[in-house]
């Protein structure tokens, strides 16, 4: 039973018109996250996508290894002498770019050095051009030193405990850093959200009418009459949404994140999320983020569908129920611009699509004594919803009225 409503939800033509939308916006979204790789060659001139990724790969991994003293201060000694260079000291454009082309094998680590040399909210791009080779082995020193100073100002609102925490994790963090080319999975982190958000708008399209066609096409008298209307036809219908949403969501976001990594590189999945978010409090690698953004995706886009499915049983209505997954994923942010409650918003569901900047912020929340990022609060917070609204959904369906 559960084959056919599947078979009922995918012979729709609006369906069929929504999944092909859905393949199309794979193939744009994944050419442009591959274009999102630059490359300058030594003539100034820039490309983007799988030549610019093939290139800096090989530059970015001449420097592959930990991150030590001896390399920082390497870095600096090359770093000073492009500066000095006749491209550098141009004022010609063209030249410049000449310059910056010798940089980008480590251009990652003269940016981490820029970053640890400044302020904690703070910002400057050339800050590392002014580093000595005396002073640049203190730069991991630096990220926890510059967070305690941020926290001595008195501009954050941090209890004891949670200041505590978050000295703990940058102190954690394990150094030296190791460094290899990562670009192939810093465009998909930075990119992975718009297509979680497509897909999950789309899958609403597919489970909105699974509960409320019978009453749209005037066919709940016979379905809730025959022998199995009322209890394994209403569980078949719950177990197609969960597989449709499962389903849709896994195959999607596997094609869309092979697609990526095959063709810009699966280099530096072990490498450290500071390499690209400095100030980040979470302790977890590249591949280690992926999982958490996909599994924290999955769970708001599963909720959203719950959701959907309890007002489509509830209501009878398609269009209606069509709604559900836009309000809770794209109305919500417009919401947290004008509720001025930022712990609160930041527990909104579209958040959880939203994993990706989450692990940039510092956003804490202290449970029973206990100290989390907001990733470990979310994530289980709407995945406690989503299984105890599986039996108020079969509820409402099985006691449904024929009219």
């Amino acid at each position: 039973m559960i084959r056919f409503e599947i078979k009922k939800v995918f012979s729709k033509p609006i369906n069929k018109a929504a999944l092909l939308f859905l393949i199309v916006t794979l193939i744009v979204v994944s050419i442009l996250t591959i274009n999102n790789v630059r490359y300058v060659d030594e003539n100034g001139d820039t490309t983007t996508g799988i030549n610019a990724a093939n290139h800096l790969r090989d530059l970015k991994n001449q420097w592959a290894g930990y991150v030590t003293t001896d390399v920082l201060s390497k870095v600096i000694e090359e770093n000073t002498a492009i500066n000095n260079s006749k491209e550098a000291l141009s004022d010609v454009v063209q030249e410049k770019d000449k310059a910056y082309a010798k940089k980008q094998g480590f251009s990652d680590i003269v940016e981490m050095i820029s970053n640890a040399f400044v302020g904690f909210g703070e910002y400057d791009y050339y800050r590392a051009d002014h580093v000595t080779t005396g002073e640049v082995g203190k730069v991991y020193e630096k990220r926890v030193s510059a967070l305690k100073d941020w926290l001595d100002t008195g501009e954050e609102h941090f209890s004891d405990a949670e200041k505590a925490f978050l000295i703990g994790q940058y102190q954690d963090l394990e150094t030296p850093f190791y460094y290899e080319y990562t670009d192939g999975w810093q465009a998909l982190l930075q990119n992975i959200s718009t297509v979680i958000l497509i897909l999950a708008l789309i899958i609403g399209f597919f489970v909105a009418g699974i509960f409320s066609d019978e009453f749209q096409l005037k066919a709940d008298s016979i379905f809730f009459s025959t022998k199995l209307g009322r209890n394994k036809a209403v569980r078949s219908k719950i177990g197609a949404g969960f597989i449709i949403t499962t389903l849709t969501y896994v195959i999607c976001v596997f094609l869309y994140s092979a697609i990526v990594l095959l063709l810009l590189g699966t280099d530096g999945a072990g490498c450290p999320i500071q390499w690209s978010m400095w100030k980040s409090f979470y302790n977890v690698t590249y591949f280690q983020a992926y999982l958490l953004i996909v599994l924290g995706a999955y769970i708001g886009t599963l909720f959203a569908m719950t959701v959907a499915m309890v007002v489509s049983a509830k209501t009878h209505s398609t269009v209606v129920t069509i709604m559900i997954p836009f309000i809770l994923l794209c109305v919500f942010p417009f919401l947290s611009r004008i509720i001025t409650l930022p712990q609160m918003c930041a527990l909104f569901p579209d958040q959880l699509l939203e994993i990706f900047v989450i692990l940039k912020d510092s956003g804490l929340y202290e449970i029973g004594g206990k100290v989390m990022g907001t990733v470990f609060v979310i994530i289980p917070l709407y995945l406690v919803p989503c299984i105890v609204l599986q039996p108020i959904l079969y509820g409402i369906y099985k006691r449904a009225e024929v009219k």
